[in-house]
């Protein structure tokens, strides 16, 4: 009896249970595989993207790569800059490229040949090219009997000078280094409008301390506020002096770096004289000495120890190095400073200059400088007729008076200050916008020839708010006619301005003459936008503090007509300071993007506010735009943010509650069942058993539950599956959204009773069709969120409106019949196979 008890139950049920271990072994199994294999995917996938953005870089095949595979690698990278990134702009090659340009690009290469010679016969070949390129830039640029040091950094031949200047004032410096200079420390002297860290950078290269280094101020009285102030000098190196300390070095501005202005140079050099201290020029204004017709203060650079010069950059010929000419009687002073290179690969980087300067010739190189001083002076005359501008050019000068105090030798030296103030053509025009209704100010604060006190000048606007439409101006500017290139460029005293250079600009986007009358009728279009926002600022101030919800946030540097901030009501009744500045985070940067998406999207952008939220910033409009409508724009779309906030709130309360619902109630309904069927059902094995012996009812199976979106209500889901249909009980009470106001809203017809006897209030009700529809992509279900039992968990499920139709109280009555039929139908199949079951087991006794 045991055995065959033993064979019939105990057996196959082991049997079972170690077929269904071994399955769920192999499942484990299979899973920790595709674990591994998608870990192995991902780190592959990360490693080629590294290797891709040359952050890793990869190891170098040991085959090689062809040649047009790697060209098409340095294309990509030349173009896009990095292939794996697809969001950074194209690179814009240069429009204007000229045969000299050519011609230079080709000299590198030929630099790069002319290694591989002989070392007797590249030193003779060096020789050559360096002597004939030092006599033609020394001639040119009216520098005679001067040597010539060539290098790639432009800050590098200062440097080069100065060590040089320390071996002619420290005779000993060659052999005992820094000992020679601790008892009387060597002095430079850089302008406070020298371009920035060029005074670092020398101590730090000749390993002086930043106390050799002192930094002269500007004028404040006489002369331009961007140039020297030669009293200032004098007095300085007189105290440095009686202070046991060396004068080595003055860097001189022929062209200060922003705002093109140029230092007096013949007093420089009187001073210079005096006091036995070398004098290095630099700028870009220095190209002038090439020309025909030179400014007196820029011929006095004829004077200077030594210059460094960018021809390169003037003249168009890129790759080709930056020129310092200067004079010493000693060779091996220059030997000693590193001015005469002993590596002959080094001495051949003049190669493209030299054969670019013969491809041009004189009348070339001579016709290219004058050019670019005919587009400045072209500029600065077409500038002059618009009366919102103010540049730094030939200004009316005001009657400047000269207080007579102090000792007769201060007062003889601020009436040759003045009086040596003269007329400079410079090739750097700078200019500004200022508010043409306001007093404003009779020429620029910035002009050569400026010397009275700004501060007794009152703008109608906020300097930071007139710098902001500078700032609009120049991107413009820039993006509609890129071939004249503008510079923004911020002054201290001044602000923000816009800075025309050809020397610098017009060789790469061969800028003409018609290119400037374009660029001055953009200018203008552009100003009547300008003035145009400006004005309509105060009223779209008002218009925005009559709309509820939006603020006016008050950004002086902001260009545009002014910054909003949406703030809805639920932030308003919010006491928590830190999730409202959240959810004006959230909120706003999704209305600038919704902004940026319709048709005037280009009109919106993010700005960030001092408490560290985002605000909605309005850009310049055209004349004649309705600030109504734009600020209707704004508090719409705010609103409609707001609405589908607090409606998906809403929804994701009702539906958490929902589950949190659905979840008791199961559990609940659990404890009920093991109460019912008892503690042995729940065996493994004596559970199985007893259920064959005692099958349970129907009715003790758990019952799922549907969480009814429409209604918000609970239900259960015993008809969905009993009866294969949805049943709708109550009536909807969905949170609806509220309509924002000026939007109209299509109107819903209702949907008309399937019998005439039901009222309007009673639903009707639904079944499955025989035909299943499938879901498309995006397609919305019924809203029901149907937690069952099989699954443990509430599961969301989407059902389609299309599978399920209406059905009549007939149709619903016919249904329950052939339901209780069926039920009939199952029961009696039961208790024949009951039937069945009991004459087996007495068989089995």
């Amino acid at each position: 009896m045991e055995e065959g008890f033993q064979k019939m139950f105990l057996e196959p049920s082991l049997k079972e249970m170690s077929e269904g271990l071994n399955d769920v072994m192999k499942q484990m199994d299979d899973y920790c595989k595709n674990l591994d294999e998608e870990r192995e995917k991902r780190w592959e996938a990360a490693r080629k993207q590294h290797s891709g953005r040359q952050d890793i870089p990869s190891p170098i095949a040991n085959s090689g790569k062809k040649l047009e595979e790697v060209v098409n690698n340095l294309e990509a990278l030349i173009i896009h800059g990095d292939p794996e990134s697809q969001d950074l702009p194209k690179a814009v090659p240069p429009k204007n490229l000229s045969k000299a340009s050519h011609v230079s690009m080709l000299g590198q290469s030929v630099a790069a040949y002319c290694t591989t010679l002989g070392p007797s016969h590249l030193r003779k070949l060096t020789t050559r090219i360096i002597s004939d390129t030092t006599l033609w830039m020394s001639r040119i640029f009216r520098f005679d009997d001067s040597s010539a040091y060539y290098h790639n950094d432009d800050r590098e031949g200062l440097v080069r000078v100065c060590r040089l200047a320390l071996n002619a004032k420290y005779e000993k410096f060659a052999t005992e280094g820094f000992n020679a200079l601790y008892t009387k420390p060597p002095i430079i002297y850089i302008s406070a409008a020298s371009r920035p860290g060029l005074g670092q950078f020398v101590c730090t290269q000749l390993g002086l301390p930043l106390s050799s280094l002192c930094t002269v101020p500007c004028n404040t009285m006489f002369g331009s506020q961007h140039t020297m102030d030669i009293a200032t000098l004098e007095r300085l190196i007189k105290d440095d002096e009686g202070s046991s300390k060396t004068p080595l070095l003055v860097v001189a501005n022929a062209g200060t770096p922003l705002a093109g202005h140029t230092d007096n140079i013949n007093r420089l050099r009187a001073i210079c004289d005096d006091y036995g201290v070398w004098l290095h020029a630099e700028g870009h204004n220095l190209s002038t000495l090439a020309l025909s017709t030179v400014p007196s203060s820029i011929l006095a650079a004829k004077r200077v120890n030594s210059m460094t010069i960018s021809p390169g950059v003037w003249l168009g010929l890129p790759g080709t190095p930056a020129v310092t000419l200067y004079k010493t009687a000693d060779p091996a002073m220059s030997l000693a400073a590193g001015l005469c290179s002993s590596q002959i690969q080094e001495r051949l980087c003049c190669l493209p200059l030299w054969l670019s300067l013969q491809h041009l010739g004189y009348d070339g190189i001579v016709q290219k400088l004058k050019h670019a001083a005919d587009l400045s002076q072209h500029m600065s005359q077409r500038l002059h007729s618009i009366g919102a501008i103010n540049i730094a050019e030939k200004q009316e000068k005001k009657q400047q008076t000269i207080q007579y105090e102090g000792s007769l030798t201060d007062v003889v030296r601020k009436v040759i200050q003045v009086l040596s103030q003269v007329d400079v053509v410079s090739p750097v025009v700078v200019f500004r916008y200022e508010d043409p209704h306001g007093p404003g100010l009779d020429k620029a604060p910035y002009a050569n020839d400026s010397s009275d006190d700004t501060s007794n000048h009152t703008l109608a606007l906020p300097k930071p708010i007139v710098n902001a439409f500078n700032t609009w101006l120049g991107t413009e500017l820039n993006k509609r006619i890129p071939e004249v290139g503008i510079d923004v460029v911020d002054l201290e005293t001044d602000g923000v301005c816009l800075r025309f250079s050809p020397m610098q600009s017009a060789p790469y986007n061969g800028t003409s003459a018609d290119d400037i009358d374009n660029f001055v009728e953009c200018l203008k279009q552009l100003l009547t936008v300008l003035n145009y926002s400006n004005e309509q600022r105060p009223g779209f101030q008002e218009a925005v503090e009559c709309r509820e919800n939006l603020i006016y946030v008050d950004i002086q540097s902001h260009g545009g007509l002014g910054v909003v901030q949406f703030v809805p009501e639920y932030v308003s009744s919010n006491k928590n300071e830190e999730q409202n500045k959240k959810e004006l985070i959230k909120l706003n940067g999704e209305l600038v993007q919704r902004l940026q998406a319709g048709e005037t999207g280009a009109l919106y952008f993010a700005v960030p506010t001092e408490a560290e939220t985002v605000a909605v910033g309005v850009g310049m409009v055209n004349p004649g735009t309705d600030l109504d409508e734009v600020v209707d724009l704004i508090w719409v779309t705010g609103k409609e943010l707001e609405d589908s906030s607090k409606f998906l709130e809403t929804m994701t309360d009702l539906v958490l509650k929902g589950i949190e619902e659905a979840q008791k109630e199961l559990e609940k309904e659990n404890e009920n069942k093991l109460i019912e069927e008892g503690v042995l059902r729940q065996i493994p094995i004596v559970g199985s058993l007893w259920s064959w012996y005692s099958p349970p009812p129907k009715e003790a199976q758990i019952k799922g539950r549907a969480l009814n979106l429409s209604s918000g209500a609970l239900e259960s889901t015993e008809n969905t599956y009993k009866y294969h249909m949805q049943v709708q009980q109550d009536k909807p009470t969905t949170p609806t959204r509220k309509t924002a106001p000026r939007r109209k809203t299509p109107s819903t017809t209702p949907t008309p009773s399937v019998d005439g006897d039901h009222s309007s209030s009673e639903k009707p009700l639904q079944k499955r069709d025989l035909e299943e529809t499938p879901m498309e992509d995006g397609q919305v279900g019924d809203g029901l969120v149907n937690s069952h039992p099989e699954s443990g968990n509430s599961s969301t499920t989407g059902t389609t409106t299309s599978s399920f139709q209406e059905v009549s109280p007939d149709d619903l009555k016919e249904i329950q019949e052939d339901g209780e039929a069926d039920d009939e139908d199952d029961d009696n199949d039961e208790e024949e196979e009951e039937e069945e079951e009991e004459d087996d087991g007495e068989d089995l006794k």
